[in-house]
């Protein structure tokens, strides 16, 4: 995935969008993946450094994340 720049992501590039099962999150901030652009939508938030989600299914959002933020606060 690319990296989000500027904290977020508003629509996820093609090659990837509605296509994850799983995400990482590599920042030193916390990250909230979503199901709708712009995001909106349901949403999860992945902890930081290293935080991962290894199966979207539990969360129903397997196949359909669209838009990706990176934020300073904790998950929760």
């Amino acid at each position: 995935m690319r990296r989000a720049v500027n904290s977020s992501v508003e629509d996820l590039p093609s090659a990837i969008r509605d296509r994850g099962s799983s995400i990482r999150n590599n920042s030193d901030r916390t990250a909230r993946v979503y199901e709708k652009r712009n995001h909106s939508g349901r949403h999860v938030c992945i902890t930081r450094s290293g935080g991962s989600i290894h199966d979207l299914r539990g969360y129903n959002l397997n196949d359909q994340t669209r838009s990706l933020k990176i934020n300073r606060n904790n998950c929760g």
